[in-house]
């Protein structure tokens, strides 16, 4: 079952992501009834991946791959919904494209951490919740902060291919590049905030480095969306230092338990 909805959903996404790059630069740009029947399929099947790959018989798996997989699926799900209301052509094939391999390189790194039992607490549901969160936004902001970087250098050159295409408008994607860094920041900020009120230890030796990583990146976000709001910061220093923050909390998110159960899983 776990390798048919795998294949599924990564041939689906495949699917997707050609579609969209197909059309990239095309005036009427790619269908977007296509692109959501394709899209659905492998969002669904991906879902249904999920679930038999956490809710096993022997407990509940919570390995680095699955919660990669269920962020993976937020961001796909946010993503699209998006693209409904606003031209998202720069993202869907990143973020399908992403899924795409994630699904299928899932079936070959171990991933196996058996949890028999879930002692549910609400301050720990209320910071895991909040990070989730807070992390899915920033990488969709990092995102619309690369689209960004890349329609400004293409209408400085002065590219008529991308002034025809069905790219969205510089200033829009830039408005709502601050408006998802703005709300990934304030969500970021409750999560260490819930997660110093409410879980003992953040400064101990196993989790400190999660911590530290994470201060630094909620540094940097809160820097430049402070400096954008107050001092009109924008360009290519902002874009740099947003990939660089996200960079740096995704090492936090999942650095150590990579190494942890995929890499010295192996030796």
């Amino acid at each position: 079952m776990i390798i048919s909805l795998t294949i599924i959903a990564s041939l689906f996404y495949v699917l997707a992501t050609s579609h969209v790059l197909s059309r990239l630069f095309h005036k009427q740009g790619p269908s977007q009834k296509l692109t959501v029947i394709l899209s659905t399929v492998a969002i669904l099947a991906h879902m249904l991946l999920l679930v038999n790959s956490v809710f096993r018989a022997d407990g509940q798996d919570l390995s680095i791959v699955n919660v990669a997989l269920l962020t993976c699926w937020v961001i796909v799900v946010s993503v699209t919904a998006v693209s409904l209301k606003f031209p998202a052509t720069l993202l869907l094939p990143v973020v399908y494209g992403f899924a795409a391999i994630l699904t299928l390189a899932s079936l070959f790194i171990p991933h196996h951490v058996i949890l028999h039992s879930i002692d549910v607490e609400l301050g720990l549901v209320t910071h895991i919740s909040l990070s989730l969160l807070a992390y899915c936004v920033l990488i969709i902001s990092t995102l619309y902060a690369v689209q960004f970087y890349f329609i400004d250098k293409r209408l400085k050159r002065k590219d008529l291919a991308i002034v025809h295409s069905h790219l969205p408008p510089l200033m829009v994607v830039e408005r709502q590049l601050y408006q998802l860094l703005t709300l990934g920041t304030i969500l970021l900020t409750f999560a260490l905030l819930s997660g110093f009120i409410f879980l003992e230890g953040m400064f101990a030796s196993e989790f400190i480095h999660k911590t530290v990583l994470s201060l630094i990146a909620w540094l940097i976000f809160t820097v430049v969306t402070v400096g954008h709001l107050r001092q009109g910061w924008r360009g290519k220093p902002v874009v740099f230092s947003i990939m660089i923050a996200a960079f740096i909390l995704s090492l936090a998110y999942f650095g150590s338990r990579f190494i942890q159960e995929v890499i010295l899983n192996k030796f």
